[in-house]
Protein backbone atom coordinates (compact mmCIF):
# COMPACT_ATOMS: atom_id res chain seq x y z
CA UNK A 1 0.00 0.00 0.00
CA UNK A 2 1.25 3.49 -0.83
CA UNK A 3 0.80 5.93 2.02
CA UNK A 4 -0.73 9.22 0.99
CA UNK A 5 0.77 12.25 2.63
CA UNK A 6 -0.23 15.81 3.36
CA UNK A 7 1.74 18.72 1.87
CA UNK A 8 3.98 18.85 4.96
CA UNK A 9 4.85 15.15 4.63
CA UNK A 10 2.65 13.86 7.45
CA UNK A 11 0.45 10.84 6.80
CA UNK A 12 -3.31 11.03 6.52
CA UNK A 13 -5.02 10.33 9.81
CA UNK A 14 -8.49 10.10 8.30
CA UNK A 15 -9.79 9.53 4.79
CA UNK A 16 -13.43 9.27 3.77
CA UNK A 17 -14.25 8.65 0.10
CA UNK A 18 -17.48 8.21 -1.83
CA UNK A 19 -19.64 8.45 1.29
CA UNK A 20 -23.36 8.38 0.53
CA UNK A 21 -26.35 8.41 2.86
CA UNK A 22 -30.06 8.63 2.12
CA UNK A 23 -32.98 8.93 4.47
CA UNK A 24 -35.87 7.74 2.32
CA UNK A 25 -36.10 10.10 -0.66
CA UNK A 26 -33.76 12.65 0.99
CA UNK A 27 -30.13 12.51 -0.11
CA UNK A 28 -28.09 13.66 2.89
CA UNK A 29 -24.64 12.76 1.51
CA UNK A 30 -23.80 12.19 -2.14
CA UNK A 31 -20.27 10.96 -2.93
CA UNK A 32 -18.62 12.96 -0.14
CA UNK A 33 -14.90 12.78 0.52
CA UNK A 34 -12.63 14.31 3.13
CA UNK A 35 -8.98 13.94 4.10
CA UNK A 36 -7.40 15.03 7.36
CA UNK A 37 -3.69 14.79 8.09
CA UNK A 38 -2.41 13.88 11.54
CA UNK A 39 -2.00 16.91 13.77
CA UNK A 40 -4.28 19.11 11.66
CA UNK A 41 -7.39 21.04 12.58
CA UNK A 42 -10.14 21.11 9.98
CA UNK A 43 -13.36 23.12 10.04
CA UNK A 44 -16.30 21.78 8.09
CA UNK A 45 -18.56 24.71 7.21
CA UNK A 46 -21.88 24.81 5.37
CA UNK A 47 -25.53 25.71 5.49
CA UNK A 48 -28.04 23.95 7.71
CA UNK A 49 -29.01 20.73 6.00
CA UNK A 50 -25.76 20.48 4.03
CA UNK A 51 -24.87 17.13 5.63
CA UNK A 52 -22.11 18.16 8.05
CA UNK A 53 -23.61 16.44 11.09
CA UNK A 54 -24.62 13.40 9.04
CA UNK A 55 -21.04 12.98 7.82
CA UNK A 56 -19.73 13.22 11.39
CA UNK A 57 -22.32 10.70 12.58
CA UNK A 58 -21.08 8.30 9.91
CA UNK A 59 -17.51 8.87 11.10
CA UNK A 60 -18.48 8.31 14.74
CA UNK A 61 -20.45 5.12 14.06
CA UNK A 62 -23.80 6.66 15.02
CA UNK A 63 -25.25 5.97 11.56
CA UNK A 64 -24.24 3.60 8.78
CA UNK A 65 -23.35 4.95 5.34
CA UNK A 66 -25.12 3.53 2.30
CA UNK A 67 -21.85 3.59 0.36
CA UNK A 68 -18.28 4.77 0.66
CA UNK A 69 -15.07 3.91 2.44
CA UNK A 70 -13.23 5.22 5.47
CA UNK A 71 -9.63 4.76 6.50
CA UNK A 72 -8.05 5.61 9.83
CA UNK A 73 -4.26 5.81 9.80
CA UNK A 74 -4.30 3.99 6.47
CA UNK A 75 -6.36 1.05 7.74
CA UNK A 76 -9.98 0.31 6.77
CA UNK A 77 -12.36 1.77 9.34
CA UNK A 78 -16.09 1.04 9.59
CA UNK A 79 -17.37 1.26 13.16
CA UNK A 80 -20.52 -0.68 14.00
CA UNK A 81 -21.46 1.83 16.71
CA UNK A 82 -20.11 4.83 18.65
CA UNK A 83 -18.44 2.65 21.30
CA UNK A 84 -16.48 0.82 18.59
CA UNK A 85 -15.49 4.19 17.09
CA UNK A 86 -14.25 5.44 20.49
CA UNK A 87 -12.24 2.25 20.97
CA UNK A 88 -10.67 2.87 17.55
CA UNK A 89 -9.74 6.39 18.63
CA UNK A 90 -12.55 8.50 17.12
CA UNK A 91 -14.33 10.69 19.68
CA UNK A 92 -17.40 12.78 18.92
CA UNK A 93 -18.52 15.64 21.13
CA UNK A 94 -22.05 16.74 20.28
CA UNK A 95 -23.71 20.11 20.90
CA UNK A 96 -25.69 18.51 23.70
CA UNK A 97 -23.07 17.47 26.23
CA UNK A 98 -23.26 13.89 27.50
CA UNK A 99 -21.97 14.37 31.02
CA UNK A 100 -23.42 13.14 34.30
CA UNK A 101 -23.84 16.32 36.39
CA UNK A 102 -23.88 14.68 39.84
CA UNK A 103 -20.55 12.91 39.24
CA UNK A 104 -17.09 14.44 39.60
CA UNK A 105 -14.83 15.53 36.76
CA UNK A 106 -12.69 12.45 37.38
CA UNK A 107 -15.68 10.08 37.29
CA UNK A 108 -17.07 11.67 34.11
CA UNK A 109 -13.73 11.46 32.31
CA UNK A 110 -13.39 7.74 32.89
CA UNK A 111 -17.10 6.76 32.93
CA UNK A 112 -17.55 3.50 31.06
CA UNK A 113 -13.80 3.15 30.42
CA UNK A 114 -12.62 2.55 33.99
CA UNK A 115 -9.54 0.34 34.30
CA UNK A 116 -10.57 -2.66 36.39
CA UNK A 117 -9.64 -6.21 37.27
CA UNK A 118 -12.41 -8.71 38.02
CA UNK A 119 -14.86 -5.85 38.46
CA UNK A 120 -12.68 -3.90 40.91
CA UNK A 121 -11.97 -0.39 39.63
CA UNK A 122 -8.37 0.79 39.94
CA UNK A 123 -9.12 4.14 41.58
CA UNK A 124 -5.51 5.38 41.57
CA UNK A 125 -5.28 4.73 37.82
CA UNK A 126 -8.62 6.46 37.23
CA UNK A 127 -7.36 9.52 39.12
CA UNK A 128 -3.98 9.48 37.35
CA UNK A 129 -5.59 9.40 33.91
CA UNK A 130 -8.09 12.12 34.81
CA UNK A 131 -5.37 14.41 36.19
CA UNK A 132 -3.22 13.81 33.13
CA UNK A 133 -6.15 14.69 30.83
CA UNK A 134 -7.21 17.88 32.65
CA UNK A 135 -3.62 19.07 33.11
CA UNK A 136 -3.61 19.96 29.39
CA UNK A 137 -6.01 22.83 30.12
CA UNK A 138 -5.24 25.99 32.03
CA UNK A 139 -8.58 26.05 33.83
CA UNK A 140 -8.71 26.34 37.64
CA UNK A 141 -12.33 25.03 37.62
CA UNK A 142 -11.13 21.65 36.40
CA UNK A 143 -10.14 19.61 39.42
CA UNK A 144 -10.67 15.86 39.70
CA UNK A 145 -13.17 16.21 42.57
CA UNK A 146 -15.25 19.10 41.16
CA UNK A 147 -18.91 18.22 40.50
CA UNK A 148 -19.55 18.59 36.78
CA UNK A 149 -23.02 20.10 37.30
CA UNK A 150 -21.42 23.06 39.10
CA UNK A 151 -19.01 23.87 36.25
CA UNK A 152 -19.56 26.49 33.56
CA UNK A 153 -20.66 25.20 30.17
CA UNK A 154 -17.20 25.98 28.75
CA UNK A 155 -15.55 23.92 31.49
CA UNK A 156 -18.02 21.10 30.91
CA UNK A 157 -16.98 21.04 27.25
CA UNK A 158 -13.36 20.75 28.40
CA UNK A 159 -14.37 17.73 30.51
CA UNK A 160 -15.79 16.14 27.35
CA UNK A 161 -12.52 16.86 25.53
CA UNK A 162 -10.51 15.52 28.48
CA UNK A 163 -12.59 12.32 28.31
CA UNK A 164 -11.64 11.92 24.65
CA UNK A 165 -7.97 12.56 25.41
CA UNK A 166 -7.98 10.11 28.33
CA UNK A 167 -9.03 7.26 26.05
CA UNK A 168 -6.33 8.14 23.53
CA UNK A 169 -8.45 9.58 20.75
CA UNK A 170 -6.75 10.03 17.39
CA UNK A 171 -9.61 11.96 15.78
CA UNK A 172 -11.64 14.44 17.83
CA UNK A 173 -14.84 15.80 16.28
CA UNK A 174 -16.61 18.79 17.84
CA UNK A 175 -20.15 19.35 16.53
CA UNK A 176 -20.80 23.11 16.71
CA UNK A 177 -18.63 23.57 19.82
CA UNK A 178 -19.41 27.28 20.26
CA UNK A 179 -23.20 26.97 20.08
CA UNK A 180 -23.71 26.50 23.83
CA UNK A 181 -21.08 28.99 25.02
CA UNK A 182 -22.00 32.34 26.47
CA UNK A 183 -20.34 35.57 25.34
CA UNK A 184 -18.07 35.41 28.40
Amino acid sequence: MVERVDSDGSGLRLEMTGVCKRFGATVALDDVGIEVAAGRVLALVGENGAGKSTLMKVLSGAIKPDAGQMRLDGEPYRPANPLEARRAGVAMIYQELSLTPHLSVEENIMLGMEPATLGVIHRKEVRRRAIEAISRFDNPELTPDARVGRLSVGSQQLVEIARALAIGCRVLVLDEPASSLTQQ
